[in-house]
């Protein structure tokens, strides 16, 4: 590739030999008889290096020099004299020039010259590739910043082992509870581990001294106690830089706050303790309704009914459950849901009032099998058997009590006359099991002759009980 030299200097004859004997190395010269001249043609860029005499018409070399590097991205400077005076080095040197050339009776000048030429041009090269590794650098670190920096929960550290200075980012620092200033300056590790939950401090250090013996890299999770008496989650994860030897010299990584999942597998761990649970009481449930069922005198059919009607008002109690994310459900929607499906559909046979009570999964399937019981023998027995009979269902707080009570109510009329049962069957004894063993209730089932109704009364807290 041809290089271009501008040769600033009031001398012609010496330009023109430097020319020729430059021209073997595929460099062209360019002459400028003075300082205006030679800054002129630099403007005009296409320069690639410039060799710049001392003594020039009316100011120094020095003066042209200093306006030469004042310039954007100015080509390197070869300064040439003939004056013995080092200072005249020193001074050219110190203002920026790329090397110093000192002219010579003995022929030495040119090829002097022509390596100071080929040694700057390759420093410039250096030079630009360095400064364009920096900013391709700077502009990953900002994009590596910004990155964290949305992300906020990574943040990156740098431990300088030898001085105990750890080098970190203002994410590292806010998740250890550290002053960003202090973690940009370097902070000691006792600063960072301050705040580390006792407990998880064995373990921390167990991990850093295995590592530390060579045992591949470091990963923790671990417990930091923030300033307001919160706790975050860290996963921390890292390398040991070593010398030649093996020595480690840095420990560079990043952590992750991980608050939010190990929140989530916790919640996980609690639902499914739940939901055992909660498997475990309807399973217990549902092997009664069928034992029940079956010891009385039905036939088989009957009984395989009957079971099949129970356990789906079970399962409606579940769906409404599911939809409160089994910890709770509306008393006014059971009580609608069971109107829908002992009126076919409709709820105009039944009087419904009261206000909207959330219930808790104890108390809705306990109400969801009793609402069952009450409808069917209504439909089959009582005020649903007859086309102008009617049900009331009300409920009502009472704060008059010690204790806020809720009091519900059912309420048959318009049926055929009633006479009490001559024996207690299941939807009985049902109904007394839920409601007085299941929530502590009193409750009072009758039969009047206008039709049946049950009382029932109880704590509101135990209705909304899990």
């Amino acid at each position: 590739m041809a290089l271009h030299l501008l040769y600033i200097d009031d001398d012609p004859g010496l330009v023109r030999l430097v020319a020729r004997s430059l021209r073997a190395r595929d460099c062209t010269v360019e002459h400028a008889p003075d300082g205006a001249a030679g800054l002129a043609r630099i403007a005009r860029g296409g320069v690639d290096a410039i060799a710049l005499d001392h003594h020039l018409p009316g100011e120094t070399g020095l003066d042209i020099l200093a306006r030469i590097r004042a310039l954007p991205e100015p080509p390197p400077v070869i300064y040439v004299t003939g004056s013995e005076d080092l200072r005249i080095a020193v001074a050219a040197l110190k203002a920026g020039a790329a090397d110093y050339v000192l002219k010579d009776v003995a022929g030495h000048f040119r090829e002097l010259l022509a390596q100071a030429i080929e040694t700057a041009l390759a420093q410039e090269r250096l030079r630009r590739e360095k400064t364009e590794a920096e900013q391709r650098l700077a502009a990953s670190q900002e994009r590596l910043g910004l990155a964290l920096g949305a992300a906020g929960m990574i943040g990156t550290w740098d431990w300088d082992l030898s001085a105990d200075l750890i080098y970190a980012d203002a994410n590292f620092a806010r998740i250890y509870a550290v002053d960003p200033e202090d973690a940009a300056r370097g902070a000691p590790l006792a600063q960072y581990i301050r705040n580390f939950h006792p407990d998880d401090r064995p373990a921390f250090q167990a991990e850093l001294d295995r590592t530390f013996a060579g045992a591949g890299d470091f990963s923790c999770e671990y417990r930091i106690l923030q300033a307001d008496g919160s706790v975050r989650w860290i996963l921390a994860r890292g390398r040991f830089i070593r010398d030649p030897e093996g020595v480690p010299q840095r420990f560079a990584g990043a952590s992750v706050d991980i608050t939010e999942r190990k929140q989530a597998e916790e919640r996980q761990r609690l639902l499914m303790q739940e939901l055992a649970h909660r498997v475990k009481n309807t399973l217990t449930l549902v092997q009664a309704i069928c034992l029940q069922t079956l010891r009385g005198d039905a036939t088989l059919a009957e009984a395989r009914e009957t079971i099949t009607a129970r356990l789906l008002a079970l399962a409606q109690a579940h769906d409404l459950l599911l939809q409160g994310s089994w910890t709770e459900a509306s008393l006014l929607t059971l009580v609608e849901g069971a109107a829908r499906l002992h009126g076919h559909g409709a709820t105009g046979r039944f009087h419904i009032a009261g206000p909207d009570v959330t219930l808790g999964p104890k108390a809705a399937l306990s109400i969801a099998l009793v609402l069952h019981e009450l409808g069917t023998n209504a439909a089959k027995y009582g005020a649903l058997s007859t086309p102008d009979g009617h049900v009331a269902v009300t409920w009502a707080r009472d704060p008059a009590e010690a204790e806020p009570m809720l009091r519900f109510r059912w309420r048959e009329v318009g049926g055929p006359p009633v006479s009490p049962p001559s024996r207690r069957g299941f939807g009985s004894r049902l109904i007394e099991r839920s409601l007085a063993d299941g929530l502590g209730a009193k409750v009072r089932l009758s039969y009047p002759t206008t039709g049946v109704t049950l009382s029932l009364d109880a704590p509101l807290s135990a209705f909304r009980e899990s």
